[in-house]
């Protein structure tokens, strides 16, 4: 069998297979579980290894997606594509990555998506910001100021922070409001905001967000946040989703497992993003496909690779 030696790309976009085709596999779980489900989506990958090499941005990518083919089969229009971008928590060693937000995961993750599943459009794109978490509470967490307006405050924000949060939520959300201009994404949501948030963030973006995701089994839901989604049209979703989707370790086990398949891959590599995607037939009330990708790079090169708007459109998968 021949080995696939990849040990010198620094950057890697991981597909995993359509999860609805395979068995006793649910979703992420923490590494901590006895089933160790991460690893054993991924360890699918490995059965029939294959790989392409993005020249231009030096990005591996694995397996081909060209190779297990996801594209949808029926009119886009009998679809409906909901996808979810995690950020992950920066790597404390590493020497270039940003303690903050970068947009470029936005046009990254939509990138891959659309090539994976040969579409233009995505319905929902949701984004949950690391280190956001939903308490039940109307306090302002650690991530936003005390303040009625984000906009006249951000120096403030600069003064608790160091570098400003705001700025960077607010930089990757542009990114999400330009690809909602051009209709390639249609509703745009958040994850874990509570009422203060929510209301600070719309003040401070042009296309506001039409659904928070909340793990509502936190807590009792306040009526604070019902009355004001209600009134600003914006939908309260639940999930179940760990703000701790893909810890280093559990994707460190999942390094040591490919490189004892057929796949080498550098060991220096750490998550960055999550994307988590479902294919919904509403016709029939069936999720066709679901999955996950993932992109990892080193500590030593820069995450932040850029795939522009006009390169996606251009692309046409």
């Amino acid at each position: 069998m021949k080995l696939f030696d990849n040990t010198t790309s620094n950057r890697v976009i991981i597909y995993t297979e359509n999860l609805m085709r395979v068995t006793n596999i649910k979703s992420f779980k923490r590494i901590g579980n006895k089933n160790n489900q991460e690893a054993n989506t991924f360890k699918i990958l490995y059965k029939r290894p294959s790989c392409t090499f993005d020249k231009v941005n030096k990005v591996l990518e694995l397996p081909d997606p060209f190779k297990f083919n996801q594209k949808l089969t029926e009119d886009r229009d009998d679809y409906e594509v909901t996808a979810k971008l995690f950020y992950l928590p920066p790597s404390s060693t590493s020497i270039i990555e940003s303690s903050t937000p970068p947009s470029q995961f936005i046009t990254q993750s939509v990138y891959h998506l659309f090539k994976l599943l040969g579409i233009n459009t995505i319905d929902t794109f949701i984004i949950y910001f690391n280190g956001f978490m939903f308490d039940g509470s109307n306090e302002i967490s650690n991530k936003f100021n005390k303040t009625s307006n984000m906009k006249n405050n951000r120096d403030d924000d600069l003064n608790n922070h160091g570098k400003s949060d705001i700025d960077n939520l607010l930089e990757a959300w542009k990114e999400l409001e330009t690809l909602h201009k051009k209709n390639m994404i249609y509703k745009l949501g958040v994850s874990e905001f509570t009422k203060n948030q929510l209301e600070n963030f719309i003040k401070a973006v042009e296309v506001p967000p039409k659904i928070d995701q909340i793990n509502f089994d936190c807590c009792a839901i306040p009526k604070e946040i019902i009355e004001f989604a209600k009134k600003n049209n914006i939908e309260l979703l639940s999930h179940n989703d760990s703000t701790d989707i893909l810890p280093s370790t559990t994707f460190q086990k999942i390094i040591d497992d490919a490189n004892t398949n057929k796949v080498r891959l550098n060991k220096d590599l750490s998550p960055r993003w999550v994307l988590k995607y479902s294919v919904m037939i509403p016709d029939r009330g069936v999720i066709n496909n679901k999955g996950y990708i993932v992109m990892a790079s080193t500590t030593n090169s820069d995450p932040k690779f850029t795939y522009t708007i006009d390169e996606i459109e251009k692309n046409g998968f």
